[in-house]
């Protein structure tokens, strides 16, 4: 879903460029991924680390 939610934000080849990693990730970290998705302006801010 995550994957999905960054091409329609941000194309395919963000999408693309973060296959591997997202697929490597567990369910908590996707979940608060999915989360920044909402307030992203660019594909980087999703997977920031505070």
């Amino acid at each position: 879903m995550l994957l999905r939610l960054i091409e329609r934000k941000f194309g395919p080849e963000a999408a693309e460029a973060h296959r591997e990693r997202i697929e490597r990730s567990d369910a908590e970290t996707l979940l608060e991924w999915s989360e920044r998705i909402l307030t992203a302006d660019h594909v980087e801010e999703i997977f920031h680390t505070a």
